[in-house]
């Protein structure tokens, strides 16, 4: 019963370490173009499972403008990608 309570506690500071270093990676991100006001207000409406997604559209979202400074292609994107997009765009709407 202990070896499956340490493995319960085990997976759930796992799961909590992961979420907290996906809030990180998309609060890094989303500060490329938002005051951290605004960033903070974003994550928080972002569900944790479209997290990774979130960080993956803007990621891909940053790049683009850095290096041609032109706004995204929608078409460029992949599928979770665009997920991701449209979860932070109806996070920054909420938000604003």
């Amino acid at each position: 019963m202990r070896i499956l309570a340490a493995g319960f506690v085990a997976l759930v500071m796992t799961l909590g370490f992961s979420s907290a270093s996906r809030a990180d990676d998309l609060l890094k991100e989303c500060m490329v173009t938002s005051s951290e006001k605004m960033c903070q207000c974003i994550i928080g409406r972002i569900p944790a499972d479209q997290r990774a997604n979130a960080i993956l559209g803007l990621r891909k979202s940053n790049q683009s403008v850095s290096v041609s400074g032109n706004l995204l292609n929608p078409s460029n994107l992949s599928p979770q990608e665009m997920q991701g997009l449209n979860a932070v765009v109806a996070a920054q709407a909420y938000c604003m």
